[in-house]
């Protein structure tokens, strides 16, 4: 039997669905920035530092605040604070050294942080600074940023160090 008057079926082209295919890579990219997000931020030198050598093999887990001191500024998160000779300034004889410039902008970033856990970006605020010291700087001046970091809240430190090939 023959069949008349039916057209033969033209094959129909198939084309992509962009909107699928456009929700799909959103999906993906919203994934990978949220993991990107919660890995911290990557460990920085500041400018003119050179870091104390060290046998330690252990990496940094978070960064979620840095502070630097160099031979001539105190910077937290790369940012200029303070000139260094103002923790120099404070008498080594003082009973609570605090540098108050270095304390005030620390102060803001904890209060950042506890913002964070209000809004519930944050599970606890974590109080956590990663002091980066050049090897030249005298201990007083770190004592008197350690203690400016731990008045504020930060009371959680770990300090960056390069390490050393072949251990000791």
């Amino acid at each position: 039997m023959e069949q008349r008057g039916r057209m033969p079926k033209r094959k129909r082209r198939e084309s992509l669905m962009l909107t699928s295919m456009m929700d799909m890579f959103t999906i993906i990219l919203v994934f990978l920035l949220k993991m990107y997000s919660a890995e911290g931020s990557v460990l920085t030198n500041a400018d003119n530092l050179v870091l104390p050598n060290s046998i330690s093999k252990k990496k940094p887990k978070e960064v979620s605040l840095q502070v630097a001191v160099t031979g001539d500024m105190i910077l937290v998160d790369n940012q200029p604070v303070a000139p260094t000779e103002d923790a120099r300034r404070i008498p080594n004889d003082e009973p609570n050294p605090i540098v108050a410039k270095l304390e005030e902008k620390l102060a803001g970033c904890y209060a950042q942080e506890q913002e964070m856990v209000k809004m519930g970006a944050l599970n606890q605020i974590m109080g956590k600074v990663v002091v980066q010291m050049d090897k030249n700087i005298e201990f007083d001046v770190l004592f008197k940023v350690m203690n400016t970091c731990g008045s504020v809240g930060y009371n959680k430190m770990n300090f960056a160090v390069m390490e050393r090939e072949g251990g000791l």
